[in-house]
Order: C-alpha cells, then sequence, then structure tokens
C-alpha cells in the first residue's frame, strides 16, 4: 500500500507538471512588475521586462503603448493563447489572428540570439510591436519622417509578409489584465490604469518548433507517467 500510494502521487505529481502549460492557457495568473531593464528607446523602456508570475520569476513583453505599467505594479491576468482571443485587449480588431501572430513573430526576434543583444534593435522591434495594434500612436510619439519610425515600418512590413501556420506561436500566453481585481502599485494606487497587455512565453530549444517541442514534452511527460504507473510506482514602463 506505501509503495502504491507514492507511486499515485508521483504520477499526479508529473500529470501536473506535464500540462502546466495547458493549464497556462486558461484562467488567471497573478503578476507583479518587478523590472522594466534598462534599455529606453525615446523616452520609452523597451522591454523585454521582468515579472512574477504566480510567484515565478518571467520574462513578459508588452504588447500594448496605449496604457502604462508600473515597476512594483501587482494585478490579476486573464490567460489566453493565441489561438483563442476571446477576451484579449485587441481580440476585436479586424485580422486579429494575423495581427498577432505578426506581434509573436516580432517579439521572437526580440528575444532571438541575433537581435537580443543589440539594444537599438530591440528597441525597434518593441516599437513595430506596439504598432501592430497602434500605428498611429506610434507613428506621432517617434515622428513620421524619424529614422526610428522608418526601422519600424521596416520591421511591421517583415512581420506582414510572414505565412504563419497554425500552432506556430503554441508558447506564447497573453496576459490581459483582469479589471474586477485590484490593482495596486506597491501596495498602494497607481497614477494610472488598467495595466498593460503582456506575451508571456515558453521558451523552446533555438530552431526548433515550438508546437513539437511542446508536443514532443508532452508525449515524454506521458511515457514518464506511463513507466511511473507500473507495479513500483514576456510598453512603456515606467517607475513609481
Amino acid at each position: 500500500m506505501m509503495r502504491t500510494g507514492r507511486s499515485l502521487w508521483l504520477a499526479m505529481g508529473a500529470m501536473l507538471l506535464c500540462f502546466a502549460p495547458v493549464a497556462l492557457g486558461q484562467g488567471q495568473v497573478n503578476i507583479t512588475l518587478t523590472s522594466a531593464g534598462s534599455n529606453v528607446m525615446d523616452g520609452v523602456y523597451v522591454g523585454p521586462y521582468t515579472a512574477t508570475v504566480n510567484g515565478q520569476s518571467a520574462q513578459i513583453i508588452c504588447d500594448d503603448f496605449v496604457d502604462d505599467s508600473y515597476v512594483g505594479e501587482s494585478w490579476t491576468a486573464n490567460v489566453t493563447t493565441l489561438s483563442n482571443l476571446n477576451g484579449t485587449k485587441w481580440g476585436s480588431m479586424a485580422n486579429a489572428t494575423q495581427l498577432y501572430d505578426e506581434a509573436a513573430w516580432l517579439a521572437t526576434q526580440m528575444l532571438s540570439p541575433t537581435y537580443s543583444g543589440n539594444a537599438t534593435q530591440v528597441g525597434y522591434l518593441a516599437y513595430a510591436l506596439w504598432a501592430v495594434f497602434q500605428p498611429n500612436a506610434v507613428k506621432s510619439w517617434l515622428g513620421a519622417n524619424s529614422a526610428a519610425w522608418l526601422a519600424v515600418q521596416g520591421w511591421l512590413n517583415s512581420a506582414a509578409g510572414q505565412q504563419f501556420t497554425p500552432g506556430e506561436f503554441a508558447n506564447f500566453f497573453i496576459y490581459t489584465p483582469d479589471l474586477s481585481h485590484s490593482i495596486t502599485c506597491n501596495g498602494g494606487s497607481c497614477p494610472t490604469t488598467p495595466p498593460q497587455e503582456f506575451f508571456g512565453f515558453i521558451s523552446a530549444p533555438e530552431g526548433g518548433s515550438t508546437l513539437m517541442y511542446l508536443l514532443l514534452t508532452t508525449l515524454a511527460c506521458l511515457a514518464a507517467i506511463k513507466f511511473r504507473s507500473r507495479p513500483q510506482i514576456d510598453a512603456r514602463v515606467t517607475t513609481v
């Protein structure tokens, strides 16, 4: 009985670990923004930012240029995937699926070894990601004839020219603020609300398909569970 009971708990634990990515694709999480990073372009922290998500440190990337977030700000967010945009900030826009795919592609460029160490390119990519949903606001902020806006346009054109496949960004989650819950900054009120919408993500091996990575991970977890069941068992951010 002791061995069987221990095996059951091991199997249950493995199952929870295996399906954590699926569980994160729905429901809610508690987020606290802990750092805006040090990369600033045209007066804006461009990220990626650091936050705790349900108490775990994670990188997050903002897709929202119309709201502000603050270091020390805490809120509850609804979690969705790019396959279900209901309730997201930009989900009601025409071609929302295409736009979110473009934004996710730009986010992957920000995180890639090719550009992640280049502060200028990361800045252009962040503004391009914001401009996917709010092009006029970004254009006005940067200046219609500025070198920055021209670079942003180049990235926007590259994103729009991609051929996306279903599940390509299966490792991405969208954190949309739930305004029915309290929003605080270091335990007090915030200068403005709501906070921004963010991308979160599970990192996949470099050069690998994220969908295949998640599928193989799940299969590996299921195999582990089966074995154990044998008799021996990611803008604007300011500080306050």
